[in-house]
């Protein structure tokens, strides 16, 4: 709330200006019938009220709509990076096999290698998106523009290495399940 005195007569009396700015452009109706009963004029007819409704709707409307557009482009940023994880991983997992194998055949279980594989890939995503966050932010520093807050980043951290290890699931099953005699097999 900020009271700014006019330098400005009318009819040799001064003019005063409050301005009130909403947090929400739901608050406005709100915020302007508070100010009309704080002022308590005792003559209405100095006193105008100006409000920007219509602004305030439009801003809510455009806001509503970058949300969901938002919303809906991270969702599918996150299902190509969990297809790429897993296309990426299985061809891994080919390219190793005899690794896999020979792990097998000293003993190494299913299991061990479904968590081998998949702490490999919680931390090279972890690294990943904390690289990616912080490039992001100093980018968005330099430019000038607006930096999300630091819940915001840290949860998108999370949510990346959350669905990178996921989508490491099903190749990191299908490496465990390998037979070592016959990827241990000298064609």
């Amino acid at each position: 709330m900020v009271l700014i005195p006019q330098a400005i007569t009318e009819n040799s009396e001064p003019i005063a200006v409050l301005v009130l700015v909403a947090a929400t452009p739901e608050l406005v109706p709100t915020i302007a019938d508070f100010a009309l009963s704080i002022l308590a004029p005792h003559d209405a007819s100095k006193v105008t009220l100006q409000t920007s409704d219509s602004l305030a709707q439009v801003k809510a409307l455009v806001q509503d709509q970058l949300s969901s557009f938002s919303r809906s482009l991270m969702l599918v940023l996150l299902g190509v990076t969990a297809l790429l994880v897993t296309v990426i991983l299985f061809g891994l997992v080919m390219m190793r096999r005899k690794d896999f194998g020979r792990r097998r055949a000293l003993g190494a279980s299913r299991r061990l290698i479904v968590e081998l594989l998949l702490v490999q890939t919680a931390i090279l995503a972890g690294i990943g998106s904390l690289t990616g966050v912080i490039a992001a932010t100093v980018t968005l520093i330099v430019t000038g523009d607006p930096v999300s807050d630091v819940g915001f980043a840290a949860a998108l951290c999370l949510l990346a290495s959350v669905t990178t290890v996921f989508a490491a699931l099903a190749p990191a099953v299908i490496a465990s399940r390998r037979e070592p005699i016959r990827e241990l097999r000298v064609p």
